[in-house]
Parts: structure tokens; C-alpha cells; sequence
């Protein structure tokens, strides 16, 4: 009786440390970024590109990462994609996705606009698709960057291309990215669920806030056509002006960004 107890603990702390990988890049494995594909949807030339941390004096990540420009000795106006090796994500699961996310340390050299979308692994990627995640980069990206986490639940039991788009900005220098990876978030040993961030009360008519984060330091609410409609500095939100619909809730931390989707009733 013993042994199986301390069996079954020790079972129970195993799942609690582990989440499974469904997908993973860090950008360091020259084999690995090929299967990624680059799109040039302004037709200007400029493309995102595979670099080196080191090499290039950026302090932002360690080893290689991507990064696509808004400026280079020249002005440009980008509307450029990353897109992803098709994913098979599990059913029957949470899964969220996370990466990293930089810009220029310059305090007037930050604000570089970028969304995120999940796509079906056989269609191409046209621009009019809603992201799952939308924001505009502040003063506080570059070093640390900013960890990025977005609820991709309702993908589950689906084959899909993750596109990551820099666009809507001009003039102003670069965006960076590493650390690209999809997560279970729920483990199946007697319901235990891995991670315990969520927005309540969803759907809502009036006040959102966050459950399972700590120290929020402003929220802000995109429509799916990526327009913010909201933002404020405080750990909770009234939406009781939006309209109804669907929106995208992004609460941010110093070194934390968890973003959901939210229904406005």
C-alpha cells in the first residue's frame, strides 16, 4: 500500500512539472528555418530573415532568431509573413502558443505593429483572415523581450500553418522574434490542468479581468480586424461600451503578454 502511494505521488509530480511540445523552434537550426516560408505581401523586396544574436548585437535572444524591417537606410512600409511547417495539433486539449517578441531599445524606435493567425495547413495565407493575436510594441520589448502567450484551444484536433505578419507601420526600425512554440495546457491525470490563466467572466456584458496572473499592468482589447478599441492601465476592464461580438483581450506584465479571446455580450 505504500509503495503504490508514493507511486501515485510521485506520478502526480511528474504530470505537474511536464507540459507536452507539439511544436517547437528556436530559430538556432539552419534545417529547421527552411521549412519556414517568407512572404512579401507589399511586393517591396524585403522579406523576414534568419539571424544571428551575436553577430548582429542583439541583445534581445541568445543564438539565432528573425527579425523583419520597417527601416534600413531607407523607408519602408512592410507587410511581411513568417509562416510556419504545417502543425498537427492534438484533440481533445488546451494548447497554447507562445514566442518571444523584440524591438529597438531607442525610445522612439519601438512601435512596430505585427498580428498572429492560425490557418489551415492546406490554404495560403491572404490577409483577410482574423489574427488570434494583434498589438503594437511599446518602450518595454527589448531586453528582456516579451513573452507572448495566446490560447490556440479552438485549433485542437486540427492540421494548421501559424503565420506571423509585420505590417500597418513604416519608418521606424525592426521587429524580432524567437522561442516559437505550441503547448498542451491541459493533462489528462484525474482532470489536473497544467496552467490556470483565465479571463472571467467570458463571455461578459461589462468587467473582464484575469484569474492566475499576477502584477497586470494594462490590458488592451482589439476587434478581430485589429483595431484597438480599449486600453487601460489596471488589472481589470469595462467593456460595457463595445459592441457585441468577439474581441481579443491582451493583459500585459513586465515580461508577460496573455492574450484571449472574449465574447461581448
Amino acid at each position: 500500500m505504500i509503495k503504490n502511494s508514493l507511486f501515485i505521488l510521485l506520478m502526480f509530480f511528474t504530470f505537474e512539472g511536464y507540459a507536452q511540445i507539439v511544436f517547437e523552434d528556436n530559430f538556432d537550426d539552419e534545417t529547421t528555418c527552411e521549412n519556414w516560408t517568407l512572404g512579401d505581401l507589399d511586393e517591396d523586396g524585403e522579406l523576414w530573415e534568419f539571424a544571428d544574436a551575436e553577430t548582429q548585437d542583439v541583445e534581445s535572444f541568445q543564438g539565432g532568431f528573425v527579425w523583419s524591417f520597417s527601416w534600413y537606410f531607407d523607408v519602408f512600409t512592410p507587410d511581411n509573413t513568417l509562416t510556419s511547417p504545417n502543425i498537427s495539433l492534438p484533440a481533445d486539449t488546451g494548447l497554447e502558443l507562445s514566442f518571444k517578441i523584440a524591438a529597438y531599445e531607442d525610445e522612439e524606435l519601438f512601435q512596430e505593429h505585427y498580428a498572429v493567425y492560425v490557418i489551415p495547413a492546406e490554404e495560403s495565407f491572404t490577409g483577410t483572415e482574423d489574427p488570434v493575436f494583434e498589438e503594437t510594441l511599446d518602450a518595454d520589448y527589448y531586453n528582456p523581450p516579451k513573452t507572448v502567450n495566446v490560447d490556440i484551444s479552438s485549433f485542437a484536433g486540427e492540421e494548421v500553418k501559424l503565420v506571423f505578419r509585420h505590417y500597418d507601420c513604416t519608418d521606424i526600425f525592426y521587429l524580432s522574434m524567437d522561442d516559437v512554440k505550441i503547448e498542451e495546457t491541459e493533462l489528462s491525470v484525474d482532470g489536473y490542468t497544467q496552467k490556470s490563466i483565465k479571463i472571467y467572466p467570458n463571455p461578459t456584458s461589462d468587467l473582464l479581468t484575469i484569474q492566475g496572473l499576477e502584477n497586470v499592468e494594462r490590458i488592451r482589447i482589439f476587434n478581430l480586424q485589429g483595431k484597438l478599441m480599449k486600453e487601460v492601465n489596471a488589472s481589470e476592464v469595462n467593456i460595457a461600451q463595445l459592441q457585441a461580438g468577439v474581441y481579443i483581450a491582451n493583459f500585459y506584465t513586465d515580461t508577460q503578454v496573455y492574450s484571449r479571446k472574449v465574447l461581448k455580450k
